[in-house]
């Protein structure tokens, strides 16, 4: 006998069943995607788009624009010995909109444009205002104090950690002089002073920094050879007791280049470091 009840109920399931397969394909696909997706990754840019969106400027000398599969950032052209007044606004800093706090992990690629022997690049590492008067520790409330960024509006008027990529790698805390001049002991510097082998024009380089509230681990390799030029960890509870806070835990991430230098910055990330006892 033919059983036109069960005959709806079949055509019923496979009308369903083909109707809901898209969707069931499209979640199948998107699995793996959701899967590989990094938890601890907090901030990510290519360096391929328009800056501002994660980044904004000290400076108003400098120039940035995307080239070879980055962001070409140029400081100014005028150095000490041209000008010693005029100089201090050829200095520029690329600050992240975000701000960072705990222990992360940053990484990036850099290639040397310039050819230069003056000045240097530095890395600064969660940066914030020292908290007093105009120096407010959101750095975006004084951001038209630093329209000329001088080196001594960051090395009085901030907490960071500083990298600074002279002929000899240094570790730096800040403020390392006071609001009257007068220098901390020991000028804030983290020792050792790292011997390395310097960056070379022409050549891309791999950058990758650890830094947690009492150390910092600095990684640099050549991108082309694999080589490691670099790979130190500084304590940097050596100068804690004579700040307050004792330890930088939060801030933002700054590029900063003195005049002439010219890099190109590719793929940069910064990410949540884990405990050291499940690192």
């Amino acid at each position: 006998m033919y059983n036109l009840k069960a005959t709806i109920t079949m055509n019923h399931l496979v009308t369903t069943i083909l109707l809901i397969s898209p969707f069931l394909v499209s979640c199948t696909n998107l699995a793996p995607e959701a899967e590989t997706k990094d938890p601890d990754l907090l901030f990510e840019d290519s360096m391929t788009k328009d800056w501002r969106d994660h980044w904004f400027l000290d400076g108003k000398e400098a120039t940035l624009e995307h080239r070879d599969g980055g962001l070409y950032f140029a400081a100014g052209t005028v150095t000490k010995q041209d000008d010693p007044v005029a100089y201090h606004a050829h200095h520029a800093v690329l600050w992240t909109r975000q701000v960072f706090e705990g222990d992360i992990k940053i990484s990036y690629e850099l290639t040397r444009i310039d050819d230069s022997d003056y000045g240097t690049t530095l890395l600064y590492v969660q940066a914030q205002g020292i908290g007093e008067g105009r120096y407010q520790k959101d750095l975006t409330k004084w951001n038209d104090f630093r329209e000329i960024p001088a080196m001594d509006k960051y090395f009085k008027y901030m907490d960071l950690i500083s990298l600074s990529f002279r002929e000899n790698l240094r570790c730096k805390r800040y403020p390392w002089m006071d609001s009257e001049g007068e220098w901390y002991e020991g000028r804030g510097l983290i020792k050792p002073m790292v011997d390395y082998t310097r960056m070379q024009t022409g050549e891309t380089y791999r950058v990758e920094v650890e830094k947690r509230a009492d150390s910092l681990k600095l990684r640099l390799e050549h991108k082309g050879s694999g080589k490691i030029l670099l790979d130190h960890t500084w304590d940097l509870t050596q100068v804690a007791g004579t700040l307050e806070p004792q330890l930088i835990e939060k801030g933002r991430i700054g590029l900063r280049h003195m005049a002439t230098r010219q890099f190109i910055y590719r793929d940069f990330k910064v990410k949540r470091l884990q405990s050291h006892a499940t690192h």
